[in-house]
């Protein structure tokens, strides 16, 4: 049989499929593990090489994440001025912060990392802080020497205090010197300061003395070592303050040389330094202020009078002067000097248009050495007396230069003004306060006091006030005093609004109210050069007696819209007596006629008695004729006309400041003009005159000439209390007087 051969297997089991091969030769001699090592190997390094970065990473953004923390701790410290406590400020941060970030290491691998690294960056704040705390102390101490030298400088120079003044260059060396010790200044710094002492302290005191007397620090500035003043101050120094001295100077010459310009205006003459205008101004601005000073004293004294002559003559004396200076200084500079009349006339006649009386202040010593001696008294009796002297000499002047009646002012519009906020401020409201306060206008200003309350309703002084003051009783006036400001006035409406009674339906009632319709159409009548004016007072009236119906209907539940239009109505109406073309109020500066012994019906026959029987004796002056028609009618021819125009288209009005009447022509286009005589008198008188003189004349007229058609029983006349203090004789020749007619 035959033989079988034997197998050897060189194989292992393996864990392969049995389709699986393998080229992997493994030495006999080697071991599985040994043969490994090399893969092995290599991959620790790789997980190595991993982990670590992954630890870096990880330790950086905890890093990162503190360091952003400790940089605001950094900026914390790095304001502060002490260098240890900044440290230990910081130190104590950073521990917090380096603590809070390593407790979130994930392993002691990280946590070392961020521990070096974040300690690295701990220094780098520390000398950062350092640094900064350094710059600080220099800063802050560097602020502080700074501070003790101004003070002390200003104490030795503005406290006239002679010890300081004394000690001012030791203490200012003991400042630099502690500077210096301190390291917080170099030695080249140190001896630049020390010695800068003089001209420090010198240009110091030039600085100070230019802001109190520029003049005087100027004029020893331009001396240079040879100053008294200032002769240590070195050339940089001093030429800077000479510039700065010439700056305000200029500013403070032309301010001035304005003053005197507006001063040649009116004839004054202001001093002004030309000597100091030729160093400091450029010489073309010096020539032309020469050239006007020359002309100014050349006109002075003449614009004076033309200042003080009244208007009738004022033309004339600006032709008489012009024509006095060409023939004196020839046809060119008189042209000049002319002008300068001619501006100076203007001037006149514009400043007495704004403000007759600031100018009349301006122009009058007399007035202004009384005006200060009212301003300076302190007795309140003395005072009140003083002011109505002043008033009256203010009166007078205006009259002598010829201003009209309407435009003569018993106090500037400034005064007017501050009167008005005065009473704001202090009255609000309160009755007694404001009745105080109205009560002075009387007491201050006298007879003149209807003009006062005129002029300080022109400077909006609440119509309230200007009627309680004129034409109501205590009890009307209590009333409107309670709504005398917006806040009351802003509670009526709202009320009246709540209760259906609106202020704007009860002042359309008031309005139509006939009336209040008779008085309102003379009074706009008797104001059409302005009725701008006449509207603005009515509106006025209008809207106090709004406000007074509306409280009457808050305060007395009985009262219907009627009642309270009509008693509103009444309060204003009551006080005057309607007639054609005026109305004579019954009151007067807040009292009947009767205490100045006179009455309506009185003023009304003086009005009667002027124009049938005294105008041809007033002298009126006949408006000049602008048609070219009536060029060659002469002066006489041109009066009688105009005594004619008088007698027919003449009539009485009430006076702008409704103190009285004034007479004039109505001329075309409804236009009325007052007469006026040569004096440049308008034919007025007011109604508290209980005399019989012809306004602006020595007449005193005859009240039997007036003709009378009924003659008064003595019961009348009795009634009228105007005539109740008549003599018996007085009394018996009014009414033996055939056909006299009383109204």
């Amino acid at each position: 049989m035959p033989k079988i051969p034997t197998f050897k297997t060189e194989a292992r089991i393996t864990a392969e499929s049995a389709s699986a091969t393998t080229n992997i030769q493994i030495p006999l001699t080697n071991t599985l593990a040994g043969s490994l090592k090399p893969l092995t190997d290599a991959f620790v390094r790789y997980k190595t090489a991993e982990k670590n970065a992954e630890n870096k990473t990880e330790a950086l953004e905890l890093e990162n994440q503190a360091v952003l923390k400790l940089n605001d701790a950094t900026q914390e410290a790095s304001k502060m001025k002490n260098s240890d406590g900044a440290n230990t400020f910081l130190m104590t941060k950073s521990k917090e912060i380096r603590d809070e970030f390593s407790s979130q290491a994930s392993n002691s691998k990280v946590k070392t990392l961020f521990t070096n690294n974040y300690l690295l960056e701990e220094q780098k704040k520390i000398y950062s802080v350092d640094n900064a705390v350094h710059k600080n102390l220099i800063q802050s101490r560097a602020v502080e020497s700074n501070a003790k030298e101004e003070r002390i400088l200003t104490d030795a120079l503005y406290s006239n205090n002679e010890l300081a003044l004394q000690t001012l260059p030791a203490d200012l060396k003991k400042i630099y010197d502690d500077d210096f010790n301190d390291g917080l200044i170099d030695i080249d710094s140190y001896e630049e300061k020390i010695a800068d002492i003089p001209n420090f302290i010198q240009g110091f005191k030039a600085n100070r003395d230019i802001g109190k007397n520029p003049r005087l620090a100027y004029l020893e500035l331009i001396k240079g070592n040879d100053s008294k003043l200032y002769p240590d101050l070195d050339i940089k120094k001093r030429q800077k303050l000479i510039n700065y001295a010439e700056t305000i100077l200029k500013d403070q010459l032309r301010t001035q040389w304005n003053n005197v310009l507006a001063g040649a205006v009116v004839g004054k003459d202001i001093f002004f330094d030309m000597d100091l205008a030729k160093k400091v101004l450029p010489q073309i601005e010096v020539n032309q202020m020469l050239q006007s000073q020359d002309i100014a004293r050349t006109t002075n004294d003449n614009k004076k009078i033309l200042f003080s002559a009244p208007n009738k003559d004022l033309s004339e004396l600006v032709e008489q002067f012009s024509d006095q200076a060409i023939l004196k200084t020839g046809e060119a500079k008189g042209q000049i000097i002319a002008q300068e009349y001619e501006k100076a006339a203007n001037t006149r006649i514009a400043a007495i248009k704004e403000d007759s009386a600031q100018f009349v202040y301006s122009t009058n010593t007399d007035l202004q050495e009384l005006n200060e001696s009212f301003n300076n008294e302190t007795n309140p009796e003395l005072k009140s007396q003083k002011k109505r002297e002043l008033t009256e000499k203010l009166i007078e002047t205006q009259i002598s230069l010829g201003v009209e009646k309407s435009k003569q002012r018993v106090m500037t519009k400034e005064e007017a003004q501050n009167f008005v906020e005065t009473y704001k401020v202090q009255s609000q409201g309160d009755a007694t306060k404001s009745q105080m306060l109205l009560q002075s206008i009387t007491i201050n200003f006298g007879r003149h006091d209807s003009k006062a309350l005129q002029e300080l309703q022109d400077a909006k002084l609440p119509f309230t006030a200007i009627a309680a003051m004129t034409w109501t009783s205590p009890t009307e006036s209590k009333k409107m005093f309670s709504f005398d400001n917006k806040e009351e006035q802003k509670k009526l409406k709202a009320w009246g609004e709540n209760n259906e009674m609106t202020f704007t339906n009860i002042s359309k009632e008031i309005a139509t109210n006939s009336d209040f319709q008779e008085i309102e159409n003379i009074d706009r009548k008797n104001n059409n050069i302005d009725s701008s004016a006449a509207s603005n007072t009515m509106d006025n009236v209008q809207n106090v007696l709004s406000y007074y119906a509306l409280n009457e209907l808050y305060t007395n539940s009985e009262f219907d819209m009627n009642d309270a239009i009509n008693s509103a109505v009444n309060v204003f109406t009551k006080n005057f007596q309607v007639e054609d073309t005026y109305f004579i109020p019954l009151k007067y500066d807040g009292q009947n006629l009767t205490s100045f012994g006179t009455t309506a019906n009185a003023v009304k026959d003086k009005a009667d008695l002027i124009k049938e029987e005294y105008l041809e004796e007033f002298n009126a002056v006949a408006f000049k004729s602008t048609d070219p028609f009536n060029q060659g009618v002469n002066e006489i021819m041109l009066s009688e006309k105009f005594q004619t125009q008088m007698r027919i288209n003449g009539e009485w009005r009430n006076t702008a400041d409704g103190s009285g009447l004034v007479f004039g022509i109505v001329l075309d286009g409804e236009q009325f003009a007052p007469v006026v005589n040569a004096n440049g008198q308008e034919l007025s008188f007011n109604f508290n005159d209980s005399t019989y003189n012809l306004p602006g004349t020595d007449v005193i007229m005859n009240i039997n000439k007036l003709k009378i058609k009924e003659v008064p029983s003595e019961a009348e006349i009795a009634a009228i209390k105007g005539y109740a203090g008549f003599t018996t004789n007085e009394k018996e020749l009014a009414i033996n007087s055939t056909n006299r007619k009383w109204t």
